[in-house]
């Protein structure tokens, strides 16, 4: 049980339009939406980000989602870390890949290229410290990506060690994300 209220219904004209983005984009309401709703603005903000992370954009969402399973993992999150385990393999991960993930593999192993290995490197560093990302990291990060995409996965690993804690903290829990298949 979460550890602060939840909100089953919206209350104001903002909380219906999060709850109508959030209905549309998942085919739900997932359970931190509903906790985060108790604060109308900060709920609207992060559910607008969250559902804006979990589709294509400059990086594939399937690789997107392999950053949140790296990051949740990283910084000990268990707020929907088998949701979105399920959900990378929905949107066509191996489950190898995903395996990797869990241990040192993905840094030698054959199911990442080059620039992979590098964003999962910069998961790793940002969740022990993010004013530590060495100069050489940034170099090889930008050999493979542009600023457009360093900057969405930036974003996607920050918000997610946020959602981690968040959801971690207040006892919430979504097993499942998406109401039906994503594909």
């Amino acid at each position: 049980m979460p550890a602060t209220a939840t909100l089953d219904a919206p209350t104001t004209d903002e909380l219906r339009h999060t709850f109508a983005l959030a209905e549309q984009h998942f085919g739900q309401v997932p359970n931190l939406v509903r906790v985060l709703a108790t604060n109308p603005t900060l709920c609207s903000s992060i559910t607008a980000f969250y559902a804006q992370a979990l589709r294509d954009g400059r990086v594939s969402w399937a690789f997107k989602e392999l950053v949140i399973v790296k990051t949740l993992r990283s910084i000990g999150a268990y707020y929907s870390y088998g949701a979105h385990e399920r959900l990378a393999l929905e949107l066509g991960n191996s489950p190898e890949r995903i395996g990797d993930l869990a241990g040192p593999l993905w840094q030698a192993g054959e199911h990442f290229d080059d620039g992979e290995r590098a964003v999962l490197e910069l998961v790793v560093q940002v969740g022990q410290d993010a004013n530590a990302v060495p100069d050489e990291l940034w170099t090889r990060l930008r050999a493979h990506w542009d600023h457009g995409q360093l900057l969405e996965l930036c974003a996607v690993i920050t918000t997610f060690i946020m959602i981690g804690r968040l959801g971690d903290t207040l006892g919430v829990s979504d097993p499942v994300l998406f109401a039906s298949p994503v594909r």
